[in-house]
C-alpha cells in the first residue's frame, strides 16, 4: 500500500522535470533555426514568426515523446512491482 500513495514530492519533481524539457526543447530548436537562418540569409530566408511556429511544433513532438516514454517507464515499473509482491 506504501507505493501506491500520492507522494506529492515525486509529482513536483516530475512537473519541473517535464517544464525544463519543454523548455530546453523550444529554446534549442529556435537556436538551430536561428543559426541556420544567419549562415544561410542569402538562401533561405525564414522570418521569426516561423521560427516561433515550427519551434512550437517541434516542442510539441519532444513533449508527446517524453510523455509516451515516461508513461511507458511508469507501467514497465508498477508491472515489476506487481510481479515482485506476487
Amino acid at each position: 500500500m506504501e507505493n501506491s500513495r500520492f507522494d506529492a514530492l515525486e509529482t513536483i519533481k516530475e512537473v519541473l522535470y517535464f517544464l525544463a524539457v519543454t523548455v530546453i526543447a523550444f529554446g534549442w530548436m529556435f537556436l538551430m533555426l536561428l543559426i541556420i537562418s544567419f549562415v544561410a540569409v542569402s538562401v533561405i530566408r525564414i522570418r521569426i514568426p516561423a521560427m516561433l511556429m515550427i519551434s512550437g511544433v517541434f516542442t510539441v513532438a519532444v513533449v508527446v515523446f517524453y510523455v509516451i516514454r515516461r508513461v511507458r517507464k511508469k507501467r514497465k515499473d508498477n508491472e515489476i512491482q506487481r510481479m515482485l509482491r506476487e
